[in-house]
């Protein structure tokens, strides 16, 4: 899977979709699996590298088992320009009947009516063994339109070598991360001396919310028909407040930075921790043999031992268009592919986080994996709006922490600001 195209490729906001109609209706009645001796075509469209082949066919030959008359055409596209390719296609008669959508713009898709309610059927798809995290995204106004897929998640990762040499272990909350900070600056050297042992770039928003979430603070609540903002929530500070002692004492990262080049970076032997995506590792170990003994990683820590900070869980829905003229045959493929059987397969042989716990059995004998799949359990997602792509595209959750960071703004006014621009635009 070429995980950091997706990233790059999810990251882009639909501005395509603000000039389509539509909007929540009310619930459709459930979509029923078609008699086995139906015949047709349908198409299905996934991103190229989210898959590997080998699991696009298992599950065709799996659905052709039960339809044999039926034929799938599993095209893939490119990250690149699909939000436009998308909103055209769907709005024809023509469009898929399946397609895969980056999982922060499904609330916009379905907004715009160009997904087909799958409510009544919620429930058929698994949705019981869903991992919490990716419950909210496919859901706009208490309807369900988007079947989660797969997900991506950042852990953290450590130098095992510098861990030996200041004495410390794997950290088990907040405070002992803190902790392990002070004594492998204290082994290592200062941030005077080039040395990071805990290295975090300014605008790294996806690594900010855990500290924000650990602590019981939110970006925002959606409260009647209004979003709420809760970035200056005295929770939502107090885990800044955390985040920003770390950068200050520890990072040498730039405080007005991103986190591509974390992984590339942690490999000069001069980090002690680093916090990236799922996939980073595993990218360390094929480029670096000689780092690779020293790679270690953790599930981030909340504030207290039992439980882990809950980590932003982004990736990809699946989803049916409303005008698709293959609905029952198209929902049934669905199935199939976000079930159990198959979401072992996507772990094993795609590396990602499959939908359900039952698949992380996919992972089985690989230590980075498992770590990922742990941090996945404790999961949350950002607001569910068809706008929230628009906050994203104002950058206003990286610009308030590089106002944080950098001193040119206090937490108090950099989150009163952030608040201010949040709201107004998810309320727009």
């Amino acid at each position: 899977m070429n995980t950091r195209r997706w990233l790059s490729g999810v990251a882009v906001a639909a501005l395509f979709l603000a000039g389509c109609a539509g909007g929540a209706k009310e619930a459709d009645p459930e979509i029923t699996a078609p008699p086995t001796d139906a015949s047709g075509e349908m198409t299905v469209w996934l991103m190229d590298g989210s898959q590997p082949e080998t699991v696009v066919d298992a599950v065709n030959k799996k659905f052709n088992e039960k339809y044999p008359n039926v034929k799938v055409n599993v095209e893939l596209q490119q990250w690149a320009g699909v939000q436009d390719k998308l909103t055209t296609a769907m709005n024809t008669a023509e469009t898929p009947d399946v397609v895969e959508i980056g999982n922060s713009l499904t609330a916009k898709f379905a907004d715009a009516g160009l997904l087909a309610d799958l409510t009544a059927s919620a429930d058929d798809f698994g949705k019981a063994d869903w991992l919490p995290g990716l419950i909210p995204s496919g859901e706009l106004d208490g309807q369900r339109f988007g079947i989660p897929y797969y997900a991506g998640v950042r852990i953290v990762m450590y130098n095992k070598a510098h861990f030996q040499e200041a004495g410390v272990e794997v950290p088990k909350t907040l405070d002992e991360l803190e902790q392990v900070a002070a004594k492998l600056s204290e082994k290592k050297g200062t941030k005077a001396d080039g040395y990071s042992a805990f290295y975090f770039p300014g605008k790294f928003w996806y690594g900010a919310l855990p500290f924000i979430w650990s602590e019981g603070g939110d970006i925002a609540v959606k409260d009647g028909d209004n979003w709420t903002g809760k970035l200056d929530s005295s929770e939502s500070k107090s885990g800044l407040e955390r985040l920003k002692r770390l950068v200050d004492t520890y990072s040498t990262a730039p405080t007005d930075g991103n986190e591509v080049q974390n992984w590339e970076v942690f490999q000069d032997g001069d980090i002690g921790m680093v916090m990236d995506s799922w996939w980073a590792p595993g990218a360390i170990v094929g480029a670096n043999k000689e780092f690779a003994p020293n790679l270690g990683v953790f599930a981030l820590p909340g504030v207290t031992a039992d439980k882990t900070a809950p980590a932003f869980l982004g990736g990809s829905d699946l989803a049916i268009p409303e005008k698709s003229k293959e609905k029952e045959l198209a929902a049934e493929w669905v199935k199939i592919i976000t079930g159990t059987e198959i979401q072992t397969q996507l772990a094993k042989e795609g590396g990602v986080i499959p939908n359900n716990e039952a698949s992380f059995a996919g992972h089985e004998g690989n230590e980075f994996l498992q770590v990922a799949d742990q941090a996945a359990k404790v999961s949350a997602f950002t607001p569910v709006s068809p706008n929230w792509g628009n906050v994203e595209s104002e950058a206003v959750l990286p610009d308030m922490l590089v106002k944080i960071f950098s001193g040119t703004a206090s937490i108090d006014d950099a989150t009163k600001d952030a608040n201010a621009k949040i709201v107004d635009l998810l309320n727009g």
